[in-house]
């Protein structure tokens, strides 16, 4: 996706996915959605990012597909708990939908265990979205070109700091493996949100960042950021020039970063038949796939039972993973 076709996507979506009175619901069987009740889509991080994206063009496919209303609501804060808890919360009837992430569904259960909701109990998994991977980058004036670079100068006792989208997201956590694994001491800088955290290393505020390529992929291709590493198992065909963490030696940080959708628990099972058809439709057509695709994102659209099964035993991997660092909040 271009640097000029992304930036039209995000100046459109929200005017069009939040006009309700331009683009009336077209209830389905059983009386969903309800007329004159339009969908809310939780999203738990800032405007701009990626999780906002996907949501905001999967909101305007079912507005196109269906003629549904749906309604972006942008819930930052917390790791994503202040959104989330909003989900958990709502009226069960299928009126109100939450953007999960790995970080919000798998990893904040158990660095915030007291945390006002509980996945497994309140949420009910609709479809995965998207798989993707992590990316170190360096910003392009710090001169590093590597991981042997990063290694050098930190042991070298020059200062570092990383910064990811917040305490408990995937890029916060691969963050801290890698820094457990190499030995190093390099200082965690969590922000609210993608966004926020993608501007200031950009302007320069902080050298390195974990992030998803789709997050910063104008900057991957202006050659205004530097990928030093990626997490997935094999060198990715749209990145063919940067290694894997596995090829520096790091044979076990091979990670998937992951978002979906999920609803209020006990919503009527026809009403999770209506909004799986209607996201898996909208996540398999041309122009989605094409989009994540283009920025290292495969689509998966799963069912409600096999992205619950997922969610499981991403959840019981990851509790390994922030035992053995023990990261904690804050």
């Amino acid at each position: 996706m271009s640097l000029t076709r992304r930036r039209l996507l995000l100046q459109t979506l929200p005017a069009l996915v939040a006009a309700p009175a331009v683009f009336s619901a077209r209830a389905q069987p059983g009386g969903f959605p309800q007329p004159d009740k339009p969908i809310r889509f939780i999203v738990p991080f800032p405007a701009g990012g990626t999780s906002d994206l996907r949501a905001r063009q999967v909101a305007e496919r079912m507005r196109l597909d269906a003629g549904w209303t749906v309604l972006v609501d942008n819930r930052a804060g917390a790791s994503g708990m202040i959104g989330s808890e909003a989900c958990a919360r709502a009226t069960p009837d299928g009126h109100t939908l939450l953007l999960g992430t790995i970080g919000s569904l798998a990893i904040n259960p158990h660095i915030f265990p007291q945390q006002p909701y509980d996945v497994s109990r309140d949420f009910q998994p609709i479809t995965q979205f998207s798989r993707s991977v992590t990316v170190l980058l360096a910003h392009r004036n710090t001169g590093y070109r590597s991981l042997a670079d990063v290694e050098v100068a930190v042991r070298a006792g020059r200062p570092l700091a990383y910064a990811s989208p917040g305490n408990g997201t995937i890029g916060h956590m691969v963050g801290e493996i890698y820094k457990r694994r190499a030995g190093l001491d390099i200082t965690h800088v969590p922000y609210k949100g993608t966004a926020p955290a993608v501007q200031d290393f950009i302007s320069g505020q902080v050298p390195l960042l974990y992030e998803t390529p789709s997050a910063v992929w104008e900057h991957l291709r202006a050659g205004t950021v530097v990928p030093l590493a990626v997490t997935s198992s094999i060198r990715m065909p749209q990145m063919p020039g940067v290694p894997t963490f596995r090829e520096s030696g790091y044979n076990d940080m091979v990670f998937d970063t992951w978002q979906g959708a999920v609803t209020t628990r006990g919503v009527p099972a026809a009403v999770l038949a209506s909004l799986h058809r209607e996201m898996a439709k909208a996540l398999r057509h041309p122009d989605v796939v094409k989009s994540h695709e283009e920025q290292v994102n495969v689509v998966v659209a799963n069912s409600p039972e096999e992205f619950g099964r997922f969610i499981a035993d991403q959840t019981t991997r990851w509790g390994q993973v922030v035992r053995e660092t023990a990261v904690l909040p804050g």
